[in-house]
């Protein structure tokens, strides 16, 4: 089976089975973007009309962001550097407000309490756009997503999808992502309904909640549509989505409540990246065409 570079990184965490809260982990990993040969990046910065410095952003001439490891939308390459859609747009958005885009990865979990630490500007990391989350932060949307449900291919649990086939198994999930808030969900309906709940094990990388279910140890894994079919792929097979797509979502980038000029800005380098088809240009790179933000919903 193949896996991706960046499941070798996670190699020695197979086994895990339960990630803790709101833990902050940043990774000792930091990458600047090249202006002039940014995938996806315009590498004019005159384009922009937009002057960011310090409090709007924590350095000068960087936009910081806190990101993950969320393939196919961010992962490691065989440089061990972080690279996938959200990477490139964090790239192309930095271009065209004049600054240098600098990533630091951070748990899942560990995302928006980095922001409002204020460790980075902004968050660009498959970040589901939620009522919750509105409450602390300003969003501006790039991508669309989804939830699915991912089984081994021999599948011992006949499990059929986001449904009560699901009740009684043993379910993992991303530590703070939707997919597990959904397991969590669908566990209190088999309860309600007579039946057996969910029990659900939280890891911090959807690598390590792969494993366990190729090894058995789980029976499924909620997450993103994304990450299912990326690794559907990676494994050649061995894990297979079931069911029906569910829960379609929008993705964005997190900024503090109260900085409203930076939202602004992003906003505005958002709508020129539509504007000179550097958006298309990237999504089509990725063949993520389908999480098109500037599609009807």
């Amino acid at each position: 089976m193949a896996f991706p570079p960046s499941a070798r990184r996670f190699a020695p965490a197979l086994a895990l089975t339960a990630a803790a809260g709101l833990m902050l982990s940043l990774a000792a990993c930091t990458v600047t973007s090249n202006d002039a040969d940014t995938e996806g990046g315009t590498g004019d910065t005159s384009a922009s009309e937009a002057t960011l410095a310090p409090p709007t952003i924590i350095k000068e001439g960087a936009l910081t962001v806190c990101t993950g490891d969320s393939a196919p939308n961010i992962f490691y390459d065989e440089n061990n550097e972080l690279q996938g859609v959200e990477i490139d747009i964090a790239n192309a958005l930095a271009d065209k407000l004049g600054v240098e885009a600098t990533l630091g990865e951070y748990s899942f979990a560990g995302l928006i309490p980095a922001l409002q630490a204020k460790q980075c500007d902004v968050i660009m990391g498959s970040l589901y756009i939620k009522p919750e989350r509105e409450e602390i932060a300003n969003f501006v949307p790039y991508l669309y997503s989804g939830t699915a449900v991912a089984v081994n291919k021999d599948n011992p649990k006949n499990v059929t999808g986001f449904d009560d086939s699901l009740c009684g198994t043993k379910v993992v999930g991303i530590t703070g992502a939707t997919g597990a808030a959904s397991a969590e969900e669908i566990s209190d309906e088999c309860v309600a309904d007579g039946k057996d709940p969910l029990a659900i094990t939280l890891v911090d990388e959807a690598t390590s909640a792969l494993q366990q279910v190729l090894a058995n140890q789980a029976d499924a894994f909620i997450d993103t549509t994304e990450i299912m079919s990326y690794y559907e792929q990676q494994s050649d097979g061995d894990l297979m989505a079931v069911g029906e797509p569910f829960g379609k979502i929008r993705i964005g980038a997190a900024t503090l409540k109260d900085n409203t000029e930076l939202n602004d800005a992003l906003d505005e380098a958002f709508a020129a990246m539509i504007d000179d088809g550097t958006y298309a240009d990237i999504l089509a790179e990725w063949g993520v065409e389908s999480n098109d933000i500037t599609q009807p919903e």
